[in-house]
């Protein structure tokens, strides 16, 4: 007597297998860009390289025919989450290292094409397993789980990260800005004459604790020489790095050949620079951050800006003066 084929309930692996679909995605397409931030990364180099990383759904039909002639379908799901999870690992266990820009964008794009391959399984296999009935009515349930992956992945695990980022990082420091009806008072930058401390015990930011900004006017040449002159001082003292691209003969093969050349490209394309021909713009002022001792050799201290609350005009960033 001939044995029948049990068949699973579609509502034991539809949720979870459209899940781990869309999971890795958000990783590869959204918090690759928010964790390069978070880390320092130009905003040239995030939006060049991380853009490749949508290449693997791109051309995923390429390969596809060989993940339906080779093997079953059930294979390839239980393989890429595996390679999935080796991506991950990957990239937590390469961030620490000095070259993590280089071996974690390696690490995403494996998980860029395990991910496109799994997709590619996933979709086969709903297709198989499941009657054209099933098909129909399952349709919305599949697309709402992978929705639900979406939103961890862009809301949740980003919440977690910030916890323990907040957790585990330097005490938070606060400064409070307000523009006031003062009078505008010549702005100097005089690196050498910020306090340099060194006092024991535990590491943590030192700044002003309330900031006033005239709400006059400054000439636009003065402002930008100042601006010039403090990323300049923390470029060189390498506090943050420029978002000028490395000279072309001095780089590799990819940006010699590839990069740069389509960066131009690009550029010459879509960047339709304003001409603002105001002579003035609005105030600004330099705030001094420095740690209150040196960190050991070899250790790197991260500062990222945030604004919590109060009027959007005021603007904060890497303009800031950065003093250890």
């Amino acid at each position: 007597m001939a044995k029948t084929k049990t068949q699973r309930n579609p509502w034991f692996w539809i949720p979870t297998l459209y899940f781990a679909e869309g999971l890795p995605y958000v990783i590869v397409m959204t918090l690759s860009v928010i964790m390069y931030k978070r880390l320092g990364i130009s905003n040239t180099d995030i939006a060049l390289y991380t853009s490749w990383l949508y290449l693997p759904w791109v051309i995923k039909p390429l390969w596809s025919p060989i993940v339906d002639l080779l093997k079953t379908k059930r294979f390839w799901i239980v393989i890429m989450q595996l390679v999935v999870g080796v991506g991950l690992a990957g990239v937590a266990f390469t961030i620490p290292v000095s070259n993590f820009f280089q071996y974690t964008l390696a690490f995403f794009w494996l998980l860029a094409f395990s991910s496109a391959t799994h997709d590619i399984a996933a979709d086969g296999f709903y297709m198989l397993g499941l009657s054209q009935g099933d098909q129909s009515f399952f349709v919305g349930i599949r697309s709402t789980f992978y929705r639900f992956a979406m939103l961890t992945g862009q809301g949740l695990l980003v919440i977690v990260a910030g916890a323990l980022e907040t957790a585990t990082g330097l005490e938070p420091l606060e400064v409070n800005v307000t523009a006031q009806n003062i009078a505008v008072q010549e702005i100097s930058f005089n690196p050498e004459s910020y306090q340099q401390l060194h006092e024991a015990g535990d590491i943590y930011f030192v700044s002003e604790k309330e900031v006033k900004v005239p709400i006059g006017l400054v000439i636009k040449d003065q402002a930008a020489d100042i601006k010039r002159r403090v990323d300049e001082w923390n470029i060189n003292n390498n506090f943050y790095t420029s978002e000028t691209p490395v000279a072309t003969k001095d780089a590799g093969w990819w940006t010699r050949k590839v990069s740069a050349p389509l960066k131009e490209t690009l550029k010459e394309k879509f960047n339709k620079e304003t001409v603002d021909r105001s002579s003035e713009v609005g105030n600004l002022a330099i705030i001094p951050i420095q740690l209150s001792t040196k960190p050991e050799a070899g250790e790197e201290v991260v500062l990222n800006f945030g604004y919590e609350k109060g009027d959007a005009s005021i603007k904060t960033g890497t303009d800031l003066s950065l003093c250890v």
